[in-house]
């Protein structure tokens, strides 16, 4: 049986994301699939992460991939009964974009799988270029994004990981072993490096961005930090109090999530 090689681009992820499995009987479940950079489906449970009990399922059927740029992917492997988004067949090994919403099913299986609480960040960098007008209506006289109903955030944020942290390992080091205290004082240094002579709204952003890309455990540092915009549910919950709380153009105080420590600035 051929090992999965996942693609270069796949990567660790920094948004929720959940699969909600509905049964025949009418059962409905949860699958989380935001804690490791890939999961395979099969029948395989000896290597799979997500085990299928269908006939039709193959050993290992398809594999679910989050991407550098926040997006995550379906692949087939080659199935022998084929994996079916939203009625359609995918082609065999060929990576196809999923949305939130996005209905899975595999081989003949009567069970279907909807992808939820998830959001392309080049998707939603796209529709800043063209914000529509049910957007903005929701926005505060103010100017500010009215909570609730579809309400949301555009952040970045710089994140130090320990060794409690829920995946101790990223692309700076692949085992950490620093204290939850020794994370702590990295992100506090680092928010005064930031605010240090005071910089306006424009320097401020700028000096985030190097330093988050330089600094950041998250895979978000390659785009400095930024992790397009978001809504409620789709952050850890400590994390998403705190974005929401800020100002434009604010940064905050360390942030305590499952992940490690975070400067949060929001930027829009």
């Amino acid at each position: 049986m051929p090992t999965f090689h996942p693609p270069d681009w796949v990567s660790q992820p920094c948004r929720v994301a959940t699969l909600e499995v509905q049964d025949e009987d009418g059962s409905v479940s949860t699958q989380p699939v935001d804690k490791q950079a890939y999961y395979l489906f099969g029948r395989d449970a000896s290597v799979c992460d997500v085990p299928l009990s269908h006939a039709s399922a193959s050993r290992q059927h398809a594999a679910l991939c989050h991407h550098t740029d926040g997006r995550v992917f379906l692949i087939d492997l080659g199935s022998s009964h084929g994996t079916f988004l939203d009625g359609s067949q995918l082609p065999p090994n060929k990576p196809v974009v999923l949305k939130n919403g996005s209905a899975i099913k595999f081989g003949q299986a009567p069970a279907k799988f909807v992808m939820r609480d998830v959001e392309s960040a080049g998707e939603k960098r796209r529709s800043d270029a063209a914000p529509d007008s049910t957007t903005n209506a929701k926005r505060s006289s103010s100017g500010g994004l009215v909570r609730g109903g579809g309400s949301s955030v555009r952040a970045a944020h710089l994140l130090v990981k320990h060794a409690g942290s829920r995946r101790p390992s990223s692309w700076k080091e692949k085992v950490i072993t620093r204290s939850e205290e020794e994370a702590l004082a990295m992100i506090q240094a680092f928010r005064e490096q930031l605010v240090a002579g005071e910089p306006d709204a424009a320097e401020l952003a700028g000096r985030f961005a190097e330093l988050a890309g330089q600094e950041s455990h998250c895979s978000s540092a390659r785009r400095g930090g930024d992790l397009g915009e978001f809504g409620p549910g789709q952050m850890q919950p400590a994390f998403e109090s705190a974005a929401f709380a800020l100002e434009v153009g604010q940064l905050s105080g360390p942030v305590f999530s499952d992940s490690g420590v975070h400067l949060i600035l929001r930027t829009a």
